[in-house]
């Protein structure tokens, strides 16, 4: 961890001990790292305090509070992901943005949630955002540019945020879905609905570790192009105005 480490602080005689060699940079790679261990909602002031080895006041003189680190761990993570800022082909643009956040954001869980929920206010965000508008209003989209832009971000950082809340708040996603076709099975048995969608559907989502990935990406790809299939017919039909 870059940064050195800060003696334990709480300090003696009412003051924290101040650490010159800690650097926010530090901070934040140890949020990240955390974020990536636990999920970017379950970790707290006093773990990540405790991880650097200083007390949680000096994460306040460094970063501030929890609200700037998950600002700085969300822009830290979305940088991952190299998205694009040039305009190009609107479909090709939201493939290249959408297709590889996936496994990105998956890797920190909750940070898909908090994008979805504050995306706007990350500054480095801009260039993307202004790419992504301008590559649909190249191609026709018009007054409905700003709309189908966020029709389509909006439901990928909810399609994996869905995905992380399995895991950060109700247990293993794969073997949670084999308990559900096994609850199931007796409804399934009276209802042909039912049973396609656990034959269908659910039944993807169990296997290997492998196969499951393999699954849950080609779902969210196929959510993902047959929004852009409707977009695209309504660009076609002169609506957009």
């Amino acid at each position: 961890m870059s940064g050195g480490r800060a003696r334990a602080g709480g300090a003696r005689g009412g003051r924290d001990t101040y650490h010159a060699g800690l650097t926010t940079e530090a901070v934040v790679d140890a949020a990240v790292e955390l974020s990536r261990e636990t999920g970017l909602t379950v970790w707290s002031l006093r773990d990540l305090a405790q991880k650097l080895g200083v007390a949680p006041s000096v994460i306040y003189h460094h970063v501030g509070g929890r609200e700037a680190l998950n600002h700085l761990v969300a822009g830290r993570v979305m940088a991952l992901v190299g998205l694009p800022t040039q305009v190009m082909p609107w479909r090709q643009w939201f493939r290249e943005a959408l297709f590889p956040i996936r496994p990105v954001l998956r890797t920190y869980p909750g940070t898909a949630r908090w994008v979805l929920l504050h995306g706007p206010v990350l500054a480095d965000l801009a260039p993307v955002i202004d790419s992504g508008i301008a590559s649909l209003r190249r191609d026709g989209f018009g007054q409905e540019a700003a709309i189908a832009y966020a029709a389509l971000v909006n439901t990928a950082m909810m399609m994996i945020a869905g995905a992380d809340d399995r895991i950060l708040y109700e247990g293993d996603a794969p073997r949670d879905q084999a308990s559900l076709i096994r609850g199931i099975e007796g409804v399934s048995a009276h209802s042909e609905g039912i049973s396609q969608v656990t034959r269908d559907l659910l039944v993807q989502f169990t296997g290997t570790p492998e196969e499951i990935a393999a699954a849950q990406d080609h779902y969210y790809r196929f959510v993902l192009e047959r929004l852009m299939d409707g977009l695209e017919l309504r660009l076609r039909s002169g609506e957009t105005g």
